[in-house]
């Protein structure tokens, strides 16, 4: 296997098995959502939970953030834990903690279906129990400066002069989004994440037997996607919703044909630049 070369920012492919088989994965420990969802994955959004790449290993758990660990646009995130594969809500609630601000617990769980159809005799404990839900969630981000996303794209031909396939994804200003809706549709709570590294992240090099054994592994097909793993570098606020800052470190490309994912390959960056 190899990585990046050191002071080049070139990403070098890390040769995998052909049958390699991948260990599923599900988002982690955090309690799910029960706000809808910000829509399907398309290329270059974040995908639902998918498998991780085998051998992967989170960061060790390190001392308690909250509140020192709140993150800027220029400073960085010293949280050490890694929020893998989250759903929107978690998105949400990790933004408000690096922010350094809590989310107004009562009035989302208020909101909530299961507490506004209560009876009158009910509702006081099923809304205490959807406020601790929510509490959980947010407990959940303690200490993250880690985030592990899948991200779905696409091979595009293969290049034969340069001698790899691009990728429709980690593009220049390509910018992934989360939406979540604690209290209703009209309410959305969004988070962007930006990619800040300096040079190119969506070239894949590869000789043409190699790339055509990825694509006849593939099934003919081009689309992927990209177990990525980012370190937040900073958070700031916009009209919008907040905005994260990530360096991306590397991402395993994967294919799921047939319900058995398969990793197709690996890219790994130096945390610099591309």
């Amino acid at each position: 296997m190899c990585g990046c070369e050191r002071g080049t920012g070139r990403a070098r492919l890390l040769t995998v098995p052909l049958a390699l088989v991948l260990a599923a994965c599900g988002g982690g420990d955090a309690p799910a959502s029960t706000a809808p969802a910000g829509g399907g994955a398309v290329p270059g959004q974040a995908a639902g939970p998918q498998p991780a790449a085998p051998g992967g290993v989170a960061a060790a758990p390190g001392p308690s953030t909250a509140g020192a660990g709140a993150a800027t646009a220029t400073g960085g995130v010293a949280g050490r834990h890694e929020l893998a594969h989250p759903e929107d809500l978690q998105m949400v609630m990790l933004a408000y903690r690096l922010e350094g601000r809590q989310p107004p617990f009562a009035e989302w769980a208020a909101a909530q279906p299961g507490v506004r159809m209560a009876n009158e005799f009910e509702r006081a404990d099923v809304l205490r129990a959807e406020e601790e839900r929510l509490r959980a969630v947010y407990d959940g981000t303690e200490g993250v400066g880690l985030l592990r996303l899948n991200v779905r794209a696409a091979l595009s031909e293969y290049d034969g002069g340069r001698g790899g396939y691009y990728l429709t994804a980690f593009t220049p200003g390509s910018v992934l989004t989360f939406t979540a809706y604690p209290v209703d549709r009209a309410h959305p709570e969004r988070v962007s994440v930006r990619v800040d590294n300096q040079g190119e992240l969506n070239f894949w090099p590869l000789d043409a037997a190699t790339a055509r054994d990825v694509l006849d592994r593939n099934g003919g097909l081009r689309n992927v996607v990209l177990d990525a793993r980012m370190r937040i570098t900073g958070i700031s606020r916009r009209s919008d919703g907040s905005a994260l800052s990530a360096t991306l470190l590397g991402y395993t490309i994967t294919s799921d044909r047939h319900g058995q994912p398969v990793v197709l390959g690996e890219l790994r960056f130096d945390g610099n630049g591309g």
